[in-house]
């Protein structure tokens, strides 16, 4: 009998059976400047701080190579101002705009503009950014501020940063340093940025000469006094001014005093015969103003006051009066 000998092979393959790792997550983000008066974000910064967050999975940081970092660049803004993104007011065709700030460190050392140089950050920078849920999140912060200078009206703005990302992050690591099959997360997206900020109405500054009616014998000497009131308030408000009736009116009539002595006078709006008051029609509306300077903020509002010659003339002496400028949004 012959034999036959049989050789059987056993095909052995080898290879990495672990899951591949999905892309990490750019979730968006938010930051609110929060309310303030029209005259204060004209004078002084607003700040305020977000986070850019970058989540590659619960993997270790020792996953980490020396190449692995992340990279931030302002991309684009749903409004603009120069090379900065903008506040801006729903509705709003005035152009009124409130550039914004986007830095990295909270004194605005290193600010990002759209379109500058993308912001890299290594690996053993990423080490510091690990966030609160551990991993390998990574929190980026970031600081903002609005500039100083604007003159706006009131209302709610808002603002969307979009913040293009790229990353490459190793999130599993075999011998000799080398990253796992399917665990070099090498990507890009967009984390968008809604930033928000309430400005309300405010007036800053009265201009309210003293009237001087001069001196003269009989009440029937006295010229009438021709002067104007300034007021600055926010850009675009709706206000009224009033005048108190004084302090010795009687009644609705004003009087200037001597002791007990009264002389009567009266003001009227503009070069009217319309009393201007503390109340109801009385008061001057903010559109009646006669002018308006070139930034919308102070209006003039011109009174005649006059001496009442229906009077008799009272005794000779120094007659005064404070009458008290109010306004009501």
């Amino acid at each position: 009998m012959k034999l036959t000998p049989l050789l059987c092979f056993a095909l052995l393959s080898g290879g990495y059976s672990g899951m591949l790792q999905a892309a990490c997550a750019l979730p968006a983000s938010s930051a609110s400047f929060g309310s303030v008066t029209s005259f204060t974000v004209n004078a002084a910064a607003s700040t305020s701080s977000t986070t850019a967050n970058v989540n590659c999975g619960s993997g270790s940081t020792l996953a980490l190579l020396s190449n692995n970092n992340i990279t931030l660049q302002l991309a684009s803004a749903s409004g603009v101002a120069g090379n900065r993104g903008a506040l801006t007011r729903a509705g709003d065709t005035s152009g009124d705009r409130i550039p914004v700030q986007l830095c990295t460190t909270a004194n605005c050392a290193t600010e990002m503009t759209i379109g500058a140089t993308p912001i890299t950050y290594s690996s053993s920078q990423l080490l510091n950014l690990i966030g609160l849920l551990g991993g390998l999140n990574f929190s980026v912060p970031l600081y903002l501020r609005t500039l100083p200078g604007q003159v706006v009206a009131a209302g709610n703005y808002s603002l969307t940063l979009n913040l293009a990302v790229t990353y490459r992050i190793c999130t599993g690591i075999a011998a000799l340093g080398i990253c796992l099959a399917g665990q070099d997360q090498n990507g890009s997206g967009t984390i968008p940025i809604t930033l928000s900020l309430t400005i309300t109405n405010d007036c800053t500054t009265i201009t309210a000469p003293n009237v001087s009616f001069g001196s003269a014998p009989l009440v029937s000497g006295f010229s009438s006094v021709s002067q104007s009131i300034n007021v600055v308030c926010t850009k675009g408000s709706s206000y009224t001014v009033g005048l108190s009736n004084g302090s010795h009116a009687s009644g609705s009539v004003r009087n200037m005093a001597n002791g007990a002595s009264l002389l009567s006078y009266e003001i009227y709006k503009g070069s009217t015969s319309n009393r201007w008051g503390p109340a109801g029609s009385e008061r001057q509306s903010s559109a009646n103003a006669t002018t308006v300077s070139s930034d919308g903020l102070t209006r003039t509002f011109p009174y005649t006051a006059r001496i009442l010659t229906t009077q008799n003339t009272p005794p000779a002496g120094n007659y005064t009066d404070s009458v008290v400028v109010d306004l009501s949004f």
